[in-house]
């Protein structure tokens, strides 16, 4: 009898625990059933589909804080050589919070992928990365915390098509620093029409017309046709030990010829560049270890020499702060004599080169280091014109150590060094009873990086 009643007991047991598993798989009706994401695996790790689509989006982005000191130089007057502002009185420190969200959206057709992607990055700045040069030494800098918003990216690729903002096809060489690079860099995006086609072996070859006005040194009177736009083009081989491509670009710079004889019009100069950049991979040093190689040459398009703003950055990168001495002004064309009120005035394009390399080396798992160095050389046309730029050698290295304590976040301390040597042609009687001051310049910048990407 005692058997029988524990047999009952127990079975007793074991269905109540079958029905209360039974009972937990029913629908509530405190909650509706979940709805899981479904990995999209096609395009790599971080897809996934939005629900009732064939769509894969993927979210990603960063935030980064950066806080940079930099020596004071006095700055001086490119037409007189008196001070323009006093080094005693400029900030020595300056601070930027970036944050970055970025949004790619892919579908499958017929003819390929349709992408979507979008980055938009914010950034806050104040002291050093915000100052701006007030002309007179008694009243130092001018300096507000200021936020602002870029698109870097906002394009649509399909079939091998590129339209809207995206990175510009012409520079290839990476940038490891915020100031400006001894190389063409387009942080902001380059807006553009590019085709992209794809051979076998790792070919491809890229042909983009691409917005003039997002160039560095874009000098043009009028949005023609002919000076709208630039054409880009590049030729590259992409293998397991890294990739090389050869990349040119033609366009046009314009003036407005009142400018040269004071009638109404437009005169316009043919400019192009050429260059050459590869990287290759290096395990046999260490996992990770890159380096990157760099050669231009440039007639009237110094856009594809120097970062955004180029030399005119590297004297007033961080707003007038990096290098000092004269501020320098480079444009791609040059008034080489006669004047537009004689109706006589002549032009000529200004010519340059540079070499360039980057170097990546990991220490350890956690620490690796960037290095680079860089050389131009700016070579405006002979001149007759009273205090006309000559040229320029500028020649650069950085150093940065980052310990990642984890993946996607980065410590970093980084140090760059610039050297400029200057000549003016025709100096003013002014400038040379100064001295000539201002012409040979050089600076040192340190920055502590602190990034976190998702």
């Amino acid at each position: 009898m005692s058997f029988t009643k524990s047999a009952l007991l127990g079975s007793a047991a074991v269905l109540a625990v079958v029905a209360g598993a039974q009972a937990a798989d029913l629908p509530s009706k405190k909650a509706a059933p979940a709805t899981y994401v479904k990995i999209c695996d096609a395009y790599g790790a971080g897809f996934f589909y939005i629900p009732g689509t064939d769509t894969c989006v993927k979210l990603g982005g960063y935030v980064r804080s950066e806080y940079q000191y930099v020596p004071g130089k006095d700055t001086i007057s490119a037409s007189t050589g008196a001070l323009q502002q006093s080094a005693n009185l400029q900030s020595t420190t300056g601070f930027e919070t970036r944050g970055r969200i970025d949004v790619d959206a892919r579908t499958p057709t017929a003819m390929g992928v349709a992408r979507t992607f979008v980055r938009l990055r914010a950034a806050n700045t104040s002291g050093i990365r915000n100052e701006t040069i007030t002309n007179q030494a008694a009243y130092g800098m001018s300096d507000n915390s200021t936020t602002g918003i870029t698109i870097e990216s906002a394009m649509v690729q399909w079939a091998g098509f590129t339209f809207g903002v995206g990175p510009e096809n012409y520079a290839l060489m990476p940038s490891f620093i915020y100031n400006a690079n001894p190389w063409a860099g387009f942080p902001n995006g380059m807006k553009q029409i590019a085709y992209t086609a794809t051979f076998g072996g790792g070919y491809s070859a890229t042909i983009a017309l691409e917005d003039r006005k997002d160039f560095g040194y874009d000098q043009t009177a009028l949005d023609t046709a002919s000076t709208a736009a630039n054409i880009v083009g590049n030729v590259r081989l992409d293998q397991a030990w890294g990739f090389a491509a050869i990349h040119a670009m033609i366009g046009n710079n314009s003036l407005n010829d009142t400018a040269i004889n004071g009638a109404v019009g437009q005169t316009t100069y043919n400019g192009y560049a050429v260059g050459a950049t590869a990287s290759f991979k290096l395990p046999m040093i260490a996992a990770g270890d890159q380096i990157w190689v760099g050669a231009n040459y440039a007639k009237g398009m110094l856009g594809a020499l120097l970062s955004s703003g180029g030399l005119s950055n590297m004297s007033t990168a961080s707003n007038h702060r990096l290098m000092g001495g004269v501020v320098r002004v480079d444009t791609n064309l040059v008034q080489t004599g006669g004047s537009a009120a004689a109706g006589n005035a002549t032009f000529d394009s200004t010519t340059g080169w540079n070499l360039n390399a980057a170097f990546t080396h990991y220490w350890a798992a956690q620490w690796r280091s960037n290095f680079s160095a860089g050389y131009v050389s700016i070579s405006p046309p002979t001149s007759t014109v009273a205090s006309t730029w000559g040229s320029a050698k500028l020649w650069e290295v950085t150093g940065g150590v980052i310990y990642s304590p984890v993946k996607d976040l980065d410590i970093g301390l980084e140090v760059q060094y610039a050297n400029l040597k200057n000549t003016m042609q025709n100096p003013t009687a002014a400038f040379v009873a100064a001295g000539s001051p201002g012409l040979n310049v050089n600076n040192i910048t340190t920055k502590l990086r602190v990034e976190r990407t998702f």
